[in-house]
Order: structure tokens, then sequence, then C-alpha cells
């Protein structure tokens, strides 16, 4: 396995690449992995932009606050949406093709797998899915 020290060796190298205007979506990214990995790039980066996608932005105002302090030549933007629902991932993702030419980089890590089988209610509106 990769070293903690050779990781953060090669994050703070990735800003010095002078590699400008990466475009970075992060879809749960506002705990877990997903936040670890948005403050990572974001504060090694070069003046990238990032789209973060999640359901609440009143909730992510401080995390929004910590991205823009760790690197202020970022733009940083959150769409507030829930993307179980299929319509609201194709309302973001033309939200964010108005806006931009190309998405350099897809993190997508919300929920969670449970191995414990269906949690949640039933729902005459989705019969196939549950919803806690």
């Amino acid at each position: 396995m990769v070293s903690i020290k050779h990781v953060r060796l090669s994050n703070s190298t990735f800003k010095a690449a002078k590699e400008p205007g990466l475009v970075v979506v992060f879809v749960g990214a506002t705990s877990g992995i997903g936040l670890g990995t948005a403050k990572a790039f974001t504060k090694n980066a070069y003046k990238p932009t990032v789209y973060l996608i999640g359901r609440s932005k009143k909730s992510a105002t401080p995390l929004l606050d910590e991205l823009k302090a760790s690197n202020p030549e970022a733009t940083i933007n959150f769409i507030e949406t829930e993307i179980s629902l299929i319509k609201n991932v194709d309302n973001a993702t033309d939200e964010i093709k108005s806006k931009e030419k190309k998405v350099d980089i897809l993190h997508v890590s919300p929920g969670y797998l449970s191995f414990g089988g269906r949690l949640g209610q039933f729902s005459p509106l989705f019969p196939e899915a549950t919803f806690l």
C-alpha cells in the first residue's frame, strides 16, 4: 500500500504542475471519503472549478467557506438537490453543462450499501425503492 507520506507528496506537486481550469464535480462530498477528497483536491489544485452536489447548501456553507479559504483561486459552486431522483440528476447535469465545456473529474461517493437487506418505508410512487 502507498504510504500517506507519498500521497501527500504527490498531492503537493499537483498545484506546482500549474494545470489551470480543471473542472471537478463531487457528488456526495459533504461527509466521508467525498469530503476528504474534495478538501484535498481543492487545496492542491491550481485554479480549479469545483462543483459540489448535495442536499443542503445551508449545511454545506462551512465546508464551502473552508474550501474557498484553502484555495482562494478556486471557483466553488454548490448545487442543492437530492440525487436519488433522476430528474434532479438531469437538472444538475444541465446546470453544469450550461456553464462548462468539459468535466475533467467526476467523483461520486454518496450513500452506503446495506448488507442487512432493505431498510426504510415502501413508496407507492416508486415500488422498487425504499426510503428512510
